[in-house]
């Protein structure tokens, strides 16, 4: 189920095979069923197939505990239906999982049973020296070994339902697969987060359950919190922050930060070219970077520009509350600097 490797010498361009070994060098447990499921049904032929049924995965379902018809039916009644207890015993399971895969077509894969995803699904790539598709749709990966599996394997976090919450998935077929019952029996071989302000993750955690805890936690920061706007980077640049603790604090004080978006610095260098009696028609030349001087206006009221231009940013008076970190002395009661 997890040798995949044949996929990147499948014929096409070096550089689709070369982004095919990346992608399957960080490969979740979850997205290796899925995988298998997927190979099975449709072979892919070139790199451009493969690069398409890999950023796919996640559009399939996985259901555990339904690696046959009979598992399958009686998971069916027992989690979508309203069937009575006292009736389970007068039901054929097996009829019963045949008659959900004719609903939602799948394949067994070891004690999983994988659903396939719409097949109008459009293509991520479309090869033709187009753009490489981008991994996406993570936070945070891990490499999580166990004392019976000391090579590791690697857990995808979050994976997302669609449907309103976080399924605990890619944690069960982890620990399946790690032959453990619990994190505090497993180690942490390598980590890798998408926000590279929260600095080495590997440094900052000793329990591999602490750390999905709170990967979880940023998630639900980048996915809900902060998705009005670009403060929150420039936020975790202005505090200079380093840890994934830190980061989180700072998702969830949202109103120690003064965020004026580019919008805004055009605004403030025209009013300011205004008040200076400078011509509206020359100011709407072009020939004036309203950018720029909205921002040196901004800056020289103590905010800073973001790395990536798209606004200015500064603390305001309202007192930093910490929920993950530990402050420095110096910050406790931390306000407007």
């Amino acid at each position: 189920m997890n040798d995949f490797d044949y996929l990147a010498q499948l014929p096409g361009e070096e550089r689709e095979q070369d982004w095919i070994r990346k992608r399957l060098g960080t490969l979740s447990v979850r997205e290796g069923i899925v995988l298998a499921a997927a190979t099975l049904d449709n072979s892919p032929e070139n790199t451009v197939d493969a690069i398409n049924c890999l950023q796919s995965l996640d559009y399939y379902t996985v259901l555990l505990n339904a690696g046959s018809y009979e598992a399958l039916g009686r998971r069916y009644l027992l989690n979508e239906t309203r069937m009575p207890m006292d009736a389970l015993p007068f039901a054929d399971l097996e009829q019963t999982g045949r008659y959900y895969e004719g609903i939602f077509p799948g394949l067994f894969v070891g004690d999983c049973y994988v659903e396939y995803p719409n097949p109008n699904l459009y293509p991520a790539y479309s090869g033709h020296g187009a753009p490489l598709p981008e991994d996406n749709g993570w936070t945070v990966k891990l490499k999580i070994a166990s004392p019976a599996v000391p090579e590791g394997v690697w857990i995808r976090l979050p994976w997302f339902t669609g449907v309103g919450d976080y399924t605990s998935l890619e944690e069960e077929v982890t620990l399946k697969e790690l032959r453990a019952q619990g994190w505090a029996e497993c180690t942490l071989l390598d980590a890798r987060c998408v926000v590279p302000e929260v600095g080495s993750l590997m440094e900052q955690y000793s329990d591999v359950g602490d750390l999905i805890g709170d990967s979880l936690c940023l998630d639900d920061a980048l996915r809900w919190q902060v998705e009005d706007g670009q403060w929150y980077p420039a936020a975790l640049r202005l505090e200079n922050c380093q840890t994934l603790k830190l980061a989180l604090d700072i998702a969830q004080n949202p109103d120690c930060y003064d965020w004026r978006p580019r919008s805004e610095l055009k605004s403030a260098a025209v009013e300011a070219l205004s008040e200076s009696e400078i011509s509206g028609n020359l100011i709407q030349t072009g020939g004036i970077d309203l950018c720029g001087y909205g921002a040196h206006l901004l800056e020289a009221q103590g905010y800073v520009l973001a790395e990536d231009g798209s606004g200015c940013i500064a603390r305001t008076c309202q007192e930093f509350h910490y929920n993950y970190s530990t402050p420095a002395p110096e910050e406790s009661g931390m306000a407007m600097r």
